[in-house]
């Protein structure tokens, strides 16, 4: 067969074309492929760690719907926060709120464990009158797939001039977006708070004596009964020492400590230690007679670090 010059060049031309085409379609291809798998791949792991999140929250060794790591200075200090006194005392000790005399808000924004898209945020406004101190709270953590909300309504007010009751009634929800569905449930909490001297408070605090439970797909989960007891020392001006024992049914004693130092007029260091399991926190606030603004770092045995930020306006 005879073929000619141009004929071959054209032919030649033709079949190099087709193929520089397939080998740039193919890596188009291939390129696509492979973001589609960097897709899948990032949609397993985040349904992965949601699904490790459930489990973990539902499981006896996580108190669902209490939540205590709220606060950057209660934080800093180990959580031994039951007989301290300030507006994050709505999700500590209720009586504690008795003692304050003017209206403040408070927010706390956390980021548990430096996992990227998991977040725990909380408000709280404490309104005092001359028949009783009231407080509203909200608080929300979770990730997607997984979300937990807590509204509170508390109220305290003293007896005498030492002694202090608090009593709060929250609606707990449990949310799963991507099953369109949610569950919901009502508890209640109190506390008691005793100051002994000026520099001296005790500190009780009851969760959910009720036994409230909620359910959520096709399980039924108790929700923890716990009981809270701590001291709060101050010995000098400067000086703030706190302690606490907590115990959840079906978890181990759980034991706090913190130190608070004022190294001047509106500075202050912070240092904490609480386990079972072991955590480390330590931070640092700035307070004045309108705001006030801290800062912690808590370490987890097996987690790691969790960073905590709050902000408190007083009016």
């Amino acid at each position: 067969m005879y073929i000619r010059g141009g004929d071959l060049v054209l032919t030649s031309s033709f079949v190099f074309g087709n193929f520089l085409f397939g080998k740039t379609y193919l890596k188009g291809e291939f390129a696509l492929l492979l973001r589609k798998i960097k897709m899948i791949g990032a949609t397993v792991k985040t349904w992965l760690l949601t699904l490790a999140l459930f489990f973990t929250f539902f499981s006896k060794g996580y108190p669902i719907g209490e939540e205590t790591q709220i606060g950057a200075r209660e934080v800093s200090l180990g959580n031994a926060a039951v007989a301290l006194i300030s507006p994050f005392s709505v999700f500590h000790n209720q009586a504690a709120l008795a003692w304050i005399n003017h209206i403040s808000v408070a927010i706390d924004y956390r980021q548990p464990f430096l996992i990227a898209g998991f977040a725990a945020k909380a408000l709280a406004a404490v309104i005092p009158t001359p028949v009783s101190n009231f407080a509203f709270s909200v608080q929300q953590k979770g990730i997607q797939g997984y979300n937990e909300s807590r509204f509170g309504f508390a109220m305290a007010r003293t007896f005498g001039k030492r002694f202090s009751a608090g009593l709060q009634f929250n609606y707990f929800m449990v949310d799963f977006p991507e099953q369109g569905s949610s569950r919901g449930t009502f508890l209640i909490e109190f506390g008691m708070l005793f100051q002994t001297t000026n520099n001296v408070s005790i500190g009780l605090h009851i969760f959910n004596p009720a036994r409230a439970l909620i359910e959520s797909l096709n399980l039924t989960s108790n929700l923890p009964v716990s009981a809270t007891a701590g001291i709060a020392l101050k010995p000098s001006a400067n000086l703030v020492l706190g302690s606490a024992i907590s115990y959840c049914i079906d978890n181990p004693l759980n034991i706090r400590m913190g130190i608070e130092y004022q190294f001047s007029d509106s500075f202050f260091l912070r240092g904490g230690l609480s386990g079972k399991p072991i955590q480390h926190s330590a931070g640092i606030g700035y307070k004045c007679k309108f705001f006030a603004t801290d800062f912690a770092l808590v370490h987890h045995e097996t987690l790691g670090y969790t960073p905590s930020f709050s902000l408190v306006l007083n009016f």
